[in-house]
């Protein structure tokens, strides 16, 4: 079976369920462990962290929430390289692996990790 590009693999309504079960009762979408740039997340300014790469499927329902992310490392400084993928959905490279996109991550992930970022 082929892999439709139009039918989404995850919809917001999946992904709020998903975080309701992973979050302890009542918390918000600002929960630390949701959301570490939330209200009551500790600042990530002051501390050291390594390189991060942050792919961003641009077909994704939480492409905003991905790019945000990166968005905010690169703000408070942190080495942060932000990979876009159009027209991909959320796990692409696992849905179609052996499809350009994956093969694509797959080299920039390769030159990340070996290039010292």
């Amino acid at each position: 079976m082929r892999y439709n590009a139009y039918i989404p693999t995850l919809t917001t309504a999946m992904a709020d369920q998903l975080w309701r079960m992973s979050l302890p009762v009542e918390a918000s979408m600002d929960h630390p462990l949701a959301n570490p740039f939330g209200p009551e997340s500790p600042s990530l300014a002051p501390v050291e962290l390594p390189p991060a790469l942050v792919v961003a499927p641009l077909s994704d329902v939480l492409r905003d929430r991905v790019l945000g992310y990166g968005a905010r490392l690169k703000d408070m400084g942190k080495a942060v390289e932000v990979v876009q993928f159009e027209g991909e959905q959320h796990g692409f490279s696992v849905r179609q692996p052996l499809g350009e996109a994956a093969s694509e991550l797959l080299r920039v992930i390769k030159r990340f990790v070996y290039s010292g970022n």
